[in-house]
């Protein structure tokens, strides 16, 4: 059973793909997917030995290793081109997703979709994607254990680039306005608002540019709500 993070994740898989899980944590989502039947193969990767052994005693357990592939390895340098449909991303930062994706163009250009849920880093992530000729096809919001997530399913194909503030916090969250998504906004709000409080006790950087940025940025963030 998957918590609500990785079910968000898992409920934008299109039925009958073959999956990459990078930074598989414990090999849970590959073998839901497909448990649920709604992957016939997968493969579970990470950078380090220990969720890499973690994963192998799961989908051992599972009884799916012919199945589920495990590699050791960095991003989708694991992976040959054209052999999975779906590359998945979970709980790392947006800006190593972006340069996990930077380094592997071949693998990248030829996956159907990328579902990704950044930790941080949101918008230098969604700004890559449209760089390379991908856009924003859904968007979800997911909460577990007091946190929110943001989760992207990006497909191939040009779109307009969206707006700044829509790069961080999302182009269909903010069309969908989801039910968590005032909650989200707050959390941007707060973390904006105790920035500037730490920077207003320099004047250097209270008269600095960044500091009106942060202020239009709060006020962007407070007229969606």
């Amino acid at each position: 059973m998957l918590g609500l993070r990785l079910q968000t994740v898992a409920d934008f898989v299109p039925r009958g793909s073959v999956i990459a899980d990078i930074g598989t944590d414990h090999g849970y989502l590959p073998i839901e997917l497909i448990k649920s039947g709604k992957c016939t193969k997968a493969v579970a990767a990470d950078v380090n030995e220990g969720p890499l052994f973690a994963a192998k005693r799961s989908v051992r357990a599972a009884g799916l290793c012919a199945q589920i592939d495990i590699r050791l390895g960095s991003g989708l340098a694991v992976l040959q081109t054209g052999e999975v449909d779906i590359a998945i991303f979970c709980g790392m930062g947006g800006n190593l997703i972006r340069q996990l994706l930077i380094d592997s163009p071949a693998v990248v250009n030829s996956l159907k979709g990328l579902i990704l849920q950044p930790q941080q880093g949101y918008s230098a992530l969604r700004r890559y994607l449209y760089e390379i000729g991908w856009h924003i096809e859904d968007e979800a919001i997911a909460k577990e254990d007091g946190r929110i997530y943001q989760v992207i399913y990006a497909v191939p194909g040009s779109a307009p680039l969206p707006s700044e503030i829509e790069l961080e916090i999302g182009p269909v969250l903010n069309a969908a306005r989801p039910p968590l998504f005032a909650e989200m906004i707050g959390e941007f709000i707060a973390k904006a608002r105790r920035s500037l409080n730490g920077m207003e006790k320099s004047a250097t950087a209270k008269n600095s540019p960044h500091y009106l940025q942060m202020q239009e940025y709060v006020c962007k963030l407070e007229e969606l709500l």
